[in-house]
Parts: C-alpha cells; sequence; structure tokens
C-alpha cells in the first residue's frame, strides 16, 4: 500500500475510533512526516483526500481540523459471539492464545478513557463454531476497572462476565467496519489465500453509564462467517 494511503487509513481510524474528535486539529504536516518518516508531500496528499472527502477542514494560518466522526448506526440487537452461535445451532467454543498485561499507549487509553501508561490487559482469542476458527479477537481492557478477569472467564463470554460477574448493563457497541486482504498470519490460520477479503471490526463496548467496558479488534473469515445487520423499526 503506498504511503500516503497508509497515512490517510491511520488517521481515518484515529477519527472512527475518537482519538481525533470533532474539531480537534491534528499534528501538524512536519510532525506527521517526522511520526511516519515520509516527506511533508506524502502527509499533504493523505490530508488533502481527507479534506476532499469532507472529514478534514484546513484554517489557513492555524492547522487542520477534524470536521465530524464517520457516521455510524446503532443497532437494535446486540449478542455476543456466544449467543451468536447457539442461535445459528453452533457450538461456541474459544482459545485464549495471549493473555498480558501492557501499559497503554496513547491510542488505547483515549479509547478507554484511562491515563496514558495506565495498565490494560492484551487479550487475544480464538473463537470457534462446532470447531472451526471464525474470529481472531485482540481485546484491551482497564486492569484497575477489571482486576479479577481471568483466563477461565475469557474462555467462555465477556458479556457474561460484564452483566453477571460485575452487574454492569451494556448499553451498545460502537462498530467501525472495514474490508483488508489477510496478513500471511491470518492466511495460515483461516485457511484462505491472500487474495480473499475479510472483514475487520473496531469494537467499543458502552456500559449504561457510559464507561468503555472494552476495545475490540475482530478479524472475521469472512468466507465462513459474514456480519450481517437486519434494522429494525
Amino acid at each position: 500500500m503506498a504511503q500516503y494511503k497508509q497515512i490517510e487509513n491511520d488517521i481515518l481510524d484515529k477519527i472512527s475510533t475518537c482519538f481525533y474528535k470533532k474539531n480537534d486539529m491534528i499534528p501538524t504536516e512536519l510532525e506527521l512526516a517526522r511520526n511516519y518518516n515520509v516527506s511533508r508531500v506524502t502527509v499533504r496528499r493523505a490530508t488533502d483526500n481527507l479534506v476532499a472527502k469532507g472529514l478534514l477542514y484546513r484554517t489557513p494560518g492555524v492547522g487542520t481540523f477534524v470536521t465530524g466522526n464517520t457516521a455510524t448506526q446503532k443497532i437494535a440487537v446486540l449478542r455476543s459471539f456466544t449467543e451468536e452461535m447457539k442461535e445459528l445451532g453452533l457450538t461456541p467454543s474459544t482459545k485464549v492464545n495471549s493473555f498480558t498485561v501492557k501499559e497503554a499507549t496513547p491510542a488505547i487509553a483515549n479509547i478507554l478513557g484511562i491515563a496514558e501508561n495506565d495498565m490494560v490487559y492484551y487479550i487475544e482469542r480464538y473463537r470457534y463454531g462446532n470447531g472451526e476458527l471464525l474470529v481472531i479477537e485482540h481485546s484491551y481492557m482497564s486492569v484497575k476497572k477489571h482486576s479479577d478477569i481471568s483466563i477461565k472467564i475469557l474462555e467462555g463470554s465477556k458479556y457474561e462476565y460484564f452483566e453477571k460477574v460485575k452487574g454492569i448493563s451494556i448499553d451498545y457497541s460502537y462498530h467501525q467496519t472495514s474490508p483488508m486482504l489477510p496478513t500471511d498470519n491470518l492466511c495460515k490460520l483461516f485457511s484462505i489465500d491472500n487474495c480473499t477479503p475479510i472483514i475487520r471490526i473496531g469494537n467499543t463496548t458502552y456500559s449504561k453509564t457510559g464507561d468503555v467496558l472494552d476495545y475490540t479488534e475482530l478479524f472475521l473469515n469472512s468466507p465462513k462467517y459474514q456480519l450481517n445487520y437486519i434494522r429494525k423499526r
């Protein structure tokens, strides 16, 4: 992928996940060029595209600002992976591939609403339906807020942990969905070739009190597990 397109996608992702909020000023061209180790011309091409799409606007002599967050929709019914599998008549199972503690990056801290360098859990889970790998999850959760979580809990449903163990009412999940070509590792895990597009979802789960419960990147084995929405009125 061209360097300007990588920068454009990265800025777009930060807008979608509210790292950059409406009317926030993004870093200067010089700062972005240093951060991405590219020329200012490359940065300008990326930001010009986002300005043309109406996601950024420039104020001469001041800087470049976020027009607003990308459009989203609130889905009427929110189900866990476990609930979805059971509804489809499949037997759900989960393998916790990684469960570590690390310092939050600025982006993750901003999404979770915690201080930079606060400790977070990094969790990698493989989700199966009837023994077939359908979803890979990379999750981040605050250690302070969820100090009692364990591998045993993560082998089940996080939603059940929030609701039945913590007594937290889940309000909604914000989904930022995009297609992508799989990495070599995802090709191997999903048994697909690198020309088969898959779905990536950035998912932020909110409680009814407005707290962020977790942030998860999901990679769907799209040939076998697709994302479908039913909108009711």
